[in-house]
């Protein structure tokens, strides 16, 4: 049960980062290039699958890992792959370093706001926004 958990949970982050990364991608004048709405949900599907599995491996399966959440690492870096081999000719490296930013962002501000830590999430999006404004400026210059 805990496994589909964290693969919904995953698919719902992953779906809002491609949405943010479009709708940033528009802010700053660039077009993002995405597959049909049917092929996109399968391959966030397929990198939820991933990303949720490596967190239920994570938390249940490795006694220990739990202490050394840095090994969530290896999840995200195969997402980033995936996204690349399917978009291999329309992104950039820099579309899927945003693509992860964007997941993790709504993963800390989903969880900190469920574990009631408002201040938290408000800080996370300030930051958010203030790095994102600072790469959208540097983007429209260029």
């Amino acid at each position: 049960m805990h496994f589909l958990l964290f693969w919904a949970a995953a698919f719902a982050t992953l779906c809002a980062a491609l949405v943010l990364l479009n709708i940033f991608d528009s802010v700053i004048g660039n077009d993002l290039v995405l597959q049909s709405a049917g092929k996109e949900a399968l391959l966030a599907g397929v990198a939820s699958l991933v990303e949720g599995a490596g967190l239920w491996v994570v938390l249940f399966v490795i006694p220990r890992a739990g202490r050394e959440m840095y090994i969530l690492f290896l999840p995200a870096l195969v997402v980033g792959l995936i996204y690349k081999v399917a978009h291999f000719e329309d992104w950039g490296k820099i579309d899927v370093v945003m693509l992860l930013t964007f997941q993790f962002a709504v993963w800390f501000v989903a969880a900190s706001l469920y574990a009631g830590h408002f201040k938290s999430a408000v800080i996370m999006l300030g930051f958010i926004g203030a790095i994102l404004a600072l790469v959208a400026s540097f983007a429209k210059s260029l």
